[in-house]
């Protein structure tokens, strides 16, 4: 009984850090639900502390032992406002702590890496703007593109660990345009290596707009945006059956409309990248 409410706790605790950190739509009425039967349980708040010690690898343990699949469902059917878009391999049973474990500990390396790949592109975006004076404001905005863009860790929809690359508008594309940004392509480069590095990972692309005309409009460019980034990385040796690409218009905004800031925000496209069916089976069989 003690071990249950453990991990119990465990998953409130993930999900009232995590949830967010994929999309915000459907958070407050999950987190109640989830916290209601904690509260039951001694509350939700006791265990903030252990699990923000955690690394990735022990907070995918935890979520792995505690998650089962009707949990998982649940997350995935608010992913991507309420459409049900599933980020993460189909998966039909709950996943074990061992596997969580060591889906965590790939997630973690991969994300180190691609951390150090783009630091290693900004370093050599500082190199060129000492060297090339003619070109210093180019360079500059490239620099300021390239520090936009951030890495995060996240769930997926079966509650493993994942990585989600954001990159702002300014990075990407001219406004109304799908067409990638010499800044876009230099940092797609660097993430199409590093997926080489992980095949056994995959990727989910979303592209986001922000509520400037028709819904119909930002609909479609919202996944132009997102197959322009999938083109991108086939095109550099990315395998198209680890590729998708989702457009969310306007929905799931990260900050208010009403300004131009907060539409520059909004303005955006996430790269998840998720455990793959392999790299599950991988971990379930202790041969990751």
């Amino acid at each position: 009984m003690g071990t249950l409410i453990f991990n119990h706790v465990k998953l409130s605790e993930y999900m009232m850090k995590n949830i967010s950190g994929i999309h915000n739509a459907g958070r407050t009425a999950v987190i109640s639900a989830i916290c209601a039967g904690s509260l039951m349980m001694g509350g939700c708040a006791s265990m903030k502390s252990t699990w923000d010690g955690m690394s990735q690898t022990g907070q995918g343990a935890a979520a792995g032992g505690a998650a089962g699949a009707a949990v998982g469902a649940g997350v995935g059917a608010l992913i991507g406002g309420g459409k049900g878009t599933w980020i993460g391999a189909l998966v039909g049973s709950a996943l074990g702590a061992g596997t969580g474990a060591l889906v965590g500990n790939s997630m973690d390396r991969q994300k180190k890496e691609l951390e150090q790949q783009l630091a290693s592109l900004q370093n050599q975006t500082d190199q060129n703007s000492q060297d090339i004076a003619a070109n210093r404001d180019a360079i500059e905005a490239n620099r300021q593109a390239i520090e936009s863009i951030k890495i995060e860790s996240v769930k997926d929809s079966n509650n493993l660990d994942a990585i989600k690359v954001v990159m702002g508008d300014a990075v990407l594309f001219k406004t109304g345009k799908y067409d990638l940004s010499a800044a876009a392509q230099a940092a797609l480069s660097r993430v199409a290596y590093n997926l080489g590095q992980f095949p056994d990972t995959d990727v989910t692309v979303v592209g986001f707009t922000d509520n400037t005309g028709s819904q119909q409009v930002n609909d479609r460019l919202s996944l132009q945006r997102a197959e322009s980034v999938v083109s991108f990385l086939e095109q550099h040796g990315v395998k198209a059956s680890r590729l998708k690409a989702v457009g969310e218009g306007w929905n799931n905004p990260v900050a208010s409309n009403a300004t131009a800031e907060g539409r520059a925000q909004n303005r955006r496209v996430e790269i998840f990248i998720t455990a793959s069916q392999q790299m599950i089976e991988n971990a379930e069989s202790g041969r990751l």
